[in-house]
């Protein structure tokens, strides 16, 4: 199972996009994801498609967009044109989860289905061999800076099981150097940081160094699955 690092750009200083993708990549970010909040699905609002777009202008890692929204299938052709890679949407916001993975990979990007805390594994069983890859938000989606909610992570063994090894299964929420590795315990493989890398002790290139060496560290003591 390989570690993959991702920052997310909601708590980069975005008056200097280009330095702050710079140097995650230059830490060995893997991937970098742009949260998108509606107001609505979630109670904050962030970033859009300009961003977005700059963000994959600077960037020499694939993107992916996590629309969190009421009706991300209206909105997700325009993420698609900025170029992104990966677009994720709620299993929460749809009511036909194997369509809207279908027209999501319809438009040319990967299709990723997110899931909150309380959102029980079944919810997803449409979307088995259809979604592209998945994420377990271990917070309540919105906000930066929150705990990490270690209960959210119970679900990913039976994820594994439904979807494979072969899956990327991404953590987002609270995660840190203290909890890298327990999210990778349950069977988790990409890890989503932001105030972690960007509100860390460290420059951002040393945090995200440091996220992975705690979850290989996890990795290679055996502790995937739990």
């Amino acid at each position: 199972m390989q570690i993959k690092i991702v920052p997310s750009m909601m708590d980069a200083d975005l008056a200097n996009v280009a330095r702050a993708v710079a140097q995650v990549e230059a830490g060995g970010a893997d991937l970098l994801h742009v949260d998108v909040a509606d107001g609505h699905f979630v109670p904050s609002i962030m970033l859009g498609p300009q961003v977005t777009r700059a963000i994959v202008g600077c960037a020499h890692v694939p993107v992916g967009a996590h629309l969190m929204m009421t009706d991300p299938l209206r909105y997700a052709p325009t993420f698609a044109e900025t170029g992104v890679d990966t677009i994720f949407f709620h299993v929460e916001a749809v009511d036909d989860l194997a369509g809207a993975v279908r027209a999501v990979r319809d438009l040319g990007v990967q299709a990723g289905v997110a899931i909150k805390p309380k959102t029980a594994p079944p919810s997803l069983a449409e979307a088995v061999g259809e979604a592209d890859c998945l994420m377990v938000m271990t917070v309540e989606p919105g906000f930066s800076g929150q705990d990490f909610m270690e209960d959210a992570c119970h679900k990913i063994p039976a994820l594994r099981q439904m979807f494979g090894s072969s899956i990327d299964i991404y953590v987002d929420g609270g995660i840190g150097p203290h909890t890298a590795g327990r999210a990778v315990s349950y069977g988790a493989n990409v890890l989503v940081a932001a105030s972690a890398v960007f509100h860390a002790d460290v420059p951002p290139d040393e945090a995200v160094a440091r996220l992975r060496q705690a979850a290989e560290a996890a990795l290679a003591d055996g502790a995937a699955p739990i």
